[in-house]
């Protein structure tokens, strides 16, 4: 009874607690969170030309929910609801210390689940997360659901005519694959979970044969949850995944790379990559644009080899009570440790790896429990280690407004009773498509200078912006940041264009701070 209140009530906590916390203003929510959903639900893909920058491209389904919610309920509502969905990550954080924990007094296994599940919510970079819309802790639903479906049901997959078993891996993979349709980077934790199956204990053909299916699984989810977009980028930008790998796809739209992100890959030689834990552990910059502290993975990074070293050195301590479930422990570690080298080598973005130290709690107990020695020596040392884990954290904080809105998004802007055939050019790099949805609906958007293309840059895509512009035969005006105002002008002469003398109007970003854009006439130069 105890477990299913604590169950019931967590969704709850976690949407008062993105209450608490503030309005969600983040830097990707400015830039395409909320664009990118209106713009498809709206039909804007065909009026606009990135005003969300490089992430115009990216898949906008999983941004519909949160925006269709915002723009028809107060602020405050829409925020709860979004902390409330995040909240469940706890009741799969639980179940999963239930299925991996060999404790046998009920009370304290659940106050052990309980106790872990909320150290994993409440990490330095998970508790950032709640009430934003970066995802990563809705995405780690699927994650975790498929891991827990692969736990929960291991017997029957090992069990089972291997027809039947692989069936059910597949369904299994699915989940993951769903979110990896959504968020590419989710692909981390998909091979994480689906080699980890490898690691699971019992005879290895059978293994295989449930990890295959499991893949196929995670396949099958990313056909059903990004097909659809990837045939919309193919279609028009001649690249499924436009920009990115174009060194494989290669449209003339875009320069033949990959486009990946390196920026916070470790630089500095093999000692970087081998010590990285500890490194943005004293660094936080290291992996992200904030300041953050959670020591839960440095410390399973350090644990788990040396747990493993001293269980091989002393053996299996004789009649030693379990403090886990071996299968499990072996699952979840071993999707851990792939999910971890996965992050490293291709993102090494701390955001992308908060569902591990969501996990990291757990992960930290089921690596005490490799050591040979007694329950409550093992216990004692995990309890421990989770203290200093809890006393380490500092949230981070991705910008957020301390006064809710009334509305999600809100911005005032002059009235333009006379804006037919007008067409209103973005510049700058900073992030404020989220205000295009607070204009009239017949007035495009195109933006000539962003994080994917600027018109003194060599790049096909260049084109269709110059043409586009070039081709309207009414009014423009130029909508940016008084502070980046100068490189604006400087992308509008590329173009023959310049600001016209007469004063700029103001828009206020009501979710940026109250902060002031610039709306200014343009005027057509030889």
């Amino acid at each position: 009874m105890l477990a299913v209140v604590l169950l019931a009530a967590a969704p709850v906590c976690f949407g008062l607690l993105a209450l608490a916390l503030g309005q969600d203003a983040n830097w990707d929510l400015r830039n395409y969170h909320w664009y990118n959903a209106y713009a498809l639900l709206n039909g804007r893909y065909g009026i606009d030309l990135l005003p969300a920058q490089t992430p115009s491209f990216y898949n906008p389904a999983l941004d519909v929910p949160f925006y269709l919610l915002a723009s028809h309920v107060p602020a405050k509502l829409a925020g709860f609801a979004l902390g409330f969905v995040q909240g469940f990550n706890f009741i799969l954080l639980f179940m999963l210390g239930y299925a991996a924990l060999a404790i046998a007094n009920p009370w304290w296994k659940v106050a052990a689940c309980a106790a872990l599940a909320t150290l994993g919510m409440l990490g330095g970079g998970s508790i950032a997360l709640i009430g934003t819309t970066f995802y990563d802790n809705v995405t780690s639903l699927g994650l975790f659901a498929s891991a827990l479906l692969v736990i929960r049901y291991r017997e029957g997959l090992m069990t089972a005519p291997w027809r039947k078993a692989c069936a059910r891996a597949l369904l299994f993979g699915l989940p993951c694959g769903l979110m990896m349709g959504l968020k590419l980077p989710s692909v981390i934790f998909c091979l994480g979970f689906c080699f980890g199956i490898l690691f699971m204990g019992g005879p290895f053909r059978r293994l295989f044969q449930i990890s295959f299916a499991f893949g196929l699984g995670v396949l099958l989810g990313v056909a059903l949850a990004l097909g659809p977009w990837a045939w919309h980028l193919a279609t028009h930008y001649g690249n499924p995944l436009f920009p990115y790998f174009n060194d494989y796809f290669h449209s003339p739209l875009a320069p033949p790379t990959s486009a990946r992100d390196e920026q916070f890959l470790p630089h500095g030689g093999w000692r970087d990559y081998l010590l990285f834990p500890f490194l943005f552990a004293k660094n936080p910059y290291l992996v992200g644009e904030v300041p953050w502290r959670d020591w839960g993975i440095p410390i399973l990074y350090a644990l788990l080899p040396a747990a493993l070293l001293v269980r091989l050195a002393l053996g299996r301590a004789r009649r030693r009570k379990a403090l886990t479930e071996p299968h499990a422990a072996r699952y979840l570690l071993a999707a851990g440790a792939v999910s971890y080298l996965v992050w490293l080598l291709i993102f090494s973005i701390y955001r992308y790896a908060v569902p591990l130290e969501m996990l990291a709690p757990l992960l930290i107990v089921l690596a005490v429990g490799l050591l040979p020695f007694g329950f409550n020596r093992r216990a004692l040392m995990a309890a421990a280690l989770l203290l200093t884990v809890a006393v380490s954290v500092e949230p981070g904080n991705w910008n957020r407004r301390a006064v809710w809105l009334d509305r999600f998004i809100e911005a005032q802007r002059p009235p333009l009773p006379d804006h037919e055939g007008l067409m209103i050019l973005m510049a700058g790099f900073e992030p404020y498509s989220h205000v295009v949805s607070e204009f009239p609906p017949d007035i495009p958007f195109v933006r000539i200078q962003s994080n994917f293309t600027s018109p003194d840059q060599d790049k096909g895509f260049n084109r269709i912006i110059r043409e586009r512009v070039m081709a309207h035969k009414g009014p423009l005006m130029l909508l940016m940041p008084p502070w980046q105002q100068g490189m604006g002008e400087e992308a509008l002469g590329y173009l023959h264009l310049a600001v016209a003398k007469e004063p700029c109007q103001t828009v206020i970003d009501r979710l940026y701070d109250d902060k002031a854009l610039n709306l200014c006439k343009i005027v057509r130069t030889p």
